[in-house]
């Protein structure tokens, strides 16, 4: 990855030029265009045209061209007529170039295919006058001939005024676009093709074409969650009409597969570059305009995934045949040196990496003008070489000239910008001038937010992680720009604490809103997709945890791929549903999160960033150790922040804590406690000042931890001295103020039948491995191992009576025991008042050699998730017939990613008495990816689960003292509380083994909502 450029910025050239440039590989130019030549072979003629030549309805004129030379026909017209001009290719290509007597010229082509083609020019005359068509033959073209002649020439049909209508509208549309006027452009694209597919009907070839175009124009605009569909749609429409192996695909395929790069989702990315070059192999076309494009894109694949090798050789190859087609001075070979460019600096040759930048300069100002906004991307190279090599002078010049152009032509909106901004705030930072850096990454962080609303709106979750994960990274720069160079500075403090409240949960927030915004607008309909989307859900996980059984690995393998591409593309259809119901809510600025906190209360959001170094030569030495930092945000006043260190050794001491916390028999723990205390919470109590109430939204492994346990200065355990509540967010207390109304009783499911009938106990125990005394009987998860095959669900016959005593306190529960305690009934629970599940919990670990999702790992990030692999498919509940997983049957089995879709919306509490059930996946600045956030996603106000294994009889006393406190009226953040202090003043509970373990994450209000 470059320094100043992301996945989005490294294809920005292939953005900017897709409105015309990504046709170029089919020679596209029909009338949707405006200015470029119509295909490599078609390079703009050099000689001047013959006198026009006078062409009369019915007769053919035969022709005949060199290479550069072109030739001129003439024809007169009354107003209101309408002509159809036919070329017939006869062993050569030719271009065609309509010239209106109003002035107006309208380049004009089809996609090519066999020698011989016969292209049509269609008009409709605004006002009589001559008409004049010129024929010409690029500037690398054999002799050959060709005929031209007038085949239809009739009054106008209310069908043809409209298509020329269409055509008006696209032309100036896409001059609008050109100008990144995007609000005024795309709209007059849309009607275009609105009239195009009302006319010609929606498997046109032009249609397909208009399709496609005003898909690229929402792309280059930043709104990929429109493109998508569009994209998609003319991909169906071509493949309908040419069939599946046909070459044209090439102009679809391409622009799919640079929508998933500008969208983070390297999988479909790879998915599409590929299959266009198997079309292009099997019609022995690799060198051909299609295929120098695909060698191209697949060496930015490359280059993106870090395997710059490899890279090199797929620029170098499709620079070739470029060379070959247009010859070694066209504009159209700018981006593959741009690129080249790109693998030096990398590799530190700056002297190779200024040449072919320079080169790639020059041939964009020759083919696109010198004040072309498409420069952006060129200028952006050559400035940051500058800045790279130390001459901050030149290179600061340069960005300043891009920004002044943007700002002239009203085009700061453009995603290119950000590049610029980013890349001209480093180069500031490098050269000693932090404070107008902040001001430059502000501007750029308010571009991405209107990019990443848009398009966390729709799509997967997966694509919304790839998404998010491929613009995350480079938000965190905001961190650092603030801790590590400009500490003091105010403004430096408010863009790195705004970046942590936008981006923290964002995913999990964007999934949430959209299976709320389903049940609630939709009724019987929504809750119609909702059920489709469980029973793709419940076969997947039937399918994984099963495993393969007799099934080779490919069959299995392609099973799950089958149903995870079902997953996504239901999920994608629900979030594009009630994307149509998108309200638009106040941004989730600080001082609305400010206003939202308890006036007793401080925000404290941790973030893990990484270092970054503006002086370093590339991203790779850029980016350093990863740190923690924590905000403090009180009801009134500034924030306050405080860097706490190196992650690493901050991550190795809450390993030794969670050990020590697991273990009552630990006679260490407390000074444990204590020195992780030192590390995390004691380097900011000053800034808590006399909050009694602190709301925590952890980061990276803190979200594993228990912040009642730790020990402050006074050697008293922190639950002593704070109420203490989690959030994944500090976003998360806008949404509190959002009313949820219950639809049912309180229920309860305990002491579920595992087995059918009496217990063979063949298999370990799930428990077998946890200290235990012979007065305590562990409910232990399972932590280890990839899968559950060799695992045995002991019964828990103790949870029937912590059931009791919760419904004996809230005599309208219902209780659910037994077989009774089931998947099912679980699955078709209504918004009850209160869930609680008394259960095993398991977490299985990551199968070998697993991708990592760190978006905070530049080098390694992926977007793909497996399915075996998914973390909300190896975490989950052990219901009524858990045991007989052993039998292929999961029915007992509830997955998180099952629970996800729970309807939870109106609950106030999920009480998961169960072991671990709070762990699971960390995902820095998305929290934990296990039930915790599975019950979330379900809708859920608060959740209480557990961090480690903890004992029936404890289980049951914490639970029972938690809803007497409830029911008296405390909080349910309060209770949990009043409960820990009540068993830690017991001498046999006073080791956080026993008191600890559950936490309280969301709302912490009563159940009416008083705090």
């Amino acid at each position: 990855m470059l320094a100043t450029t992301t996945n989005a910025g490294s294809c920005v050239v292939a953005r900017l030029s897709r409105l015309c440039a990504i046709f170029l590989v089919a020679g596209v130019f029909p009338a949707l265009f405006a200015q470029t030549p119509a295909s490599p072979a078609l390079a703009a003629p050099q000689t001047a045209a013959s006198e026009p030549v006078p062409l009369e309805f019915g007769k053919t004129i035969e022709g005949e061209l060199s290479a550069g030379q072109r030739q001129s026909y003439q024809f007169a017209l009354a107003e209101g007529q309408y002509v159809r001009v036919e070329v017939r290719e006869i062993g050569v290509e030719v271009g065609i170039v309509l010239y209106l007597p109003e002035g107006e010229v309208i380049p004009w082509g089809e996609p090519m295919g066999s020698p011989l083609r016969t292209k049509s020019v269609k008009a409709v005359a605004k006002i009589a006058g001559a008409y004049r068509i010129e024929v010409y033959a690029g500037t690398r073209a054999a002799p050959g001939r060709y005929e031209i002649r007038i085949a239809a020439l009739r009054p106008a049909t209310d069908d043809d005024r409209a298509l020329e209508q269409a055509r008006g509208l696209f032309t100036q549309g896409h001059r609008l676009i050109e100008s990144a006027r995007w609000a005024e452009g795309i709209p007059l694209m849309v009607q275009c093709l609105e009239i195009r597919e009302r006319v010609l009907g929606p498997n046109d070839p032009l249609v397909g074409l208009t399709l496609a175009f005003v898909a690229s124009a929402y792309s280059v605009s930043g709104d990929y969650a429109k493109a998508e569909p569009l994209y998609l749609r003319a991909l169906k429409n071509e493949e309908e009409t040419l069939g599946p192996d046909n070459p044209d695909l090439i102009v679809d395929l391409v622009g799919i597969a640079l929508l998933y790069r500008d969208k983070g989702d390297t999988l479909k990315e790879e998915e599409f570059l590929r299959r266009g070059l198997a079309i292009l192999e099997k019609a022995n076309q690799v060198e051909t305009a299609a295929g120098a494009r695909l060698l191209q894109d697949l060496g930015t694949w490359s280059y993106d995934r870090g395997d710059y090798a490899l890279a090199a050789d797929y620029f170098e190859h499709a620079r070739k045949v470029w060379e070959k087609l247009l010859g070694p001075d066209h504009f159209h070979l700018a981006h593959s040196y741009s690129l080249s460019g790109r693998v030096a600096y990398d590799a530190g040759d700056y002297v190779k990496a200024a040449a072919m930048f320079q080169k790639a300069l020059s041939l964009a100002q020759k083919g696109l003008g010198l004040e072309s906004l498409s420069l952006t991307p060129y200028l952006n190279d050559m400035a940051m070489l500058d800045c790279t090599t130390g001459d901050y002078t030149k290179g600061e010049a340069l960005y300043r000239q891009v920004l002044s152009r943007h700002e002239q032509s009203g085009a700061m909106s453009h995603p290119v910008v950000q590049d610029t901004l980013y890349g001209l705030a480093r180069c500031l930072a490098a050269d000693g001038n932090p404070s107008e850096a902040v001001v430059l990454q502000s501007r750029a962080s308010d571009i991405e937010e209107r990019v990443v609303a848009l398009n966390l709106a729709v799509g997967s979750e997966r694509e919304k992680q790839a998404f998010h994960d491929s613009r995350y990274w480079r938000s965190l720069r905001n961190i650092s720009l603030h801790a590590q160079l400009a500490p003091a500075d105010p403004a430096a403090l408010r863009l790195a604490v705004t970046t942590v409240l936008r981006q923290k949960g964002r995913v999990q927030d964007a999934m949430s809103t959209s299976f709320t915004r389903l049940r609630q607008r939709f009724g019987p309909d929504g809750q119609r997709q909702v059920d489709e989307l469980n029973d793709a859900t419940s076969r997947l996980a039937k399918l994984v945890l099963n495993g393969p059984q007799k099934q080779p690995a490919p069959e299995y393998q392609q099973q799950i791929s089958t149903l995870e591409a079902q997953r996504e593309e239901l999920e994608s259809k629900i979030t594009v549903l009630t994307a149509g119901f998108y309200e638009v809510s106040k941004a989730a600025t600080l001082e609305r999160i400010q206003a939202a906190v308890p006036e007793d209360a401080a925000l404290i959001e941790f973030a893990v960033y990484r270092s970054f170094d503006p002086k370093a030569p590339d991203n790779q030495s850029a980016y350093g150790k990863r740190r923690y930092i924590a905000y403090v945000i009180h009801h009134q006043g500034g924030v306050g922040f405080q860097e706490l260190g190196d992650a690493a050794a901050i991550d190795q001491a809450l390993g030794k804590l969670r050990e020590a916390l697991r273990d009552p028999q630990r006679k260490d723990a407390r000074q444990i406690a204590r020195a992780v205390d030192r590390k995390v919470l004691e380097p900011i109590r000053a800034l808590a000042g006399n909050a009694t109430h602190l709301i925590v939204s952890p980061d990276g492994e803190l979200n594993l931890i228990p912040f009642e346990a730790l020990v402050d200065e006074q050697n008293h355990f922190i639950v002593e001295r704070y109420s203490i509540s989690y959030l994944t967010t500090g976003r998360d207390l806008l949404r509190m103020q959002v009313t949820r109304n219950s639809k049912s009783n309180p229920l309860v499911l305990a002491n579920p039948l595992f087995d059918e009938g009496p217990v063979v106990r063949t298999a370990r125990p799930v428990y077998a491995s946890v200290r235990t005394s012979a007065t305590m009987t562990a409910r232990r998860s399972v932590t280890g191992g990839e899968n559950l095959a060799g695992v045995y669900f002991a019964p828990l016959t103790g949870t029937a009576q912590e059931a009791r005593a919760i419904q004996g306190l809230f005599p309208g529960a219902r209780v659910l025991t037994g077989a009774a305690a089931s998947k099912s009934a679980l699955q078709q629970t209504d918004a009850p008042l209160l869930l609680h599940i008394a259960t095993h919990g398991f977490f299985l670990n990551d199968l070998p050699g697993g991708a990592s999702r760190d978006p905070l790992n530049v080098t390694t990030a992926t977007s793909h998730i497996g399915a075996a692999a998914n973390p909300l498919l190896r975490s989950g509940l052990a219901l009524s017939g858990a045991n007989l997983i052993k039998k292929g049957d999961e029915k007992g089995i509830l997955t998180a990613l099952e629970a996800s879709s729970l309807n939870l919306w109106g609950t106030k509490l999920v009480t998961l008495s169960a072991c671990d059930t709070g762990i699971g996946e960390i995902k820095n600045g998305e929290g934990v990816y296990g039930l915790r956030r599975a019950f979330f996603e379900s809708g859920a106000e608060t959740l209480v689960m557990s961090l480690w294994p903890v004992s029936d009889r404890v289980t049951r006393e914490m639970m029972t003292a938690y809803y007497a406190g409830l029911k008296r009226g405390l909080g349910r953040g309060e209770a949990l509380r009043q409960a820990e202090l009540a068993m830690m003043k017991r001498k046999d509970r006073q080791h956080p083994f026993y008191w600890a373990s559950f936490i309280q994450s969301g709302e912490w209000a009563n159940l009416d909502g008083q705090r």
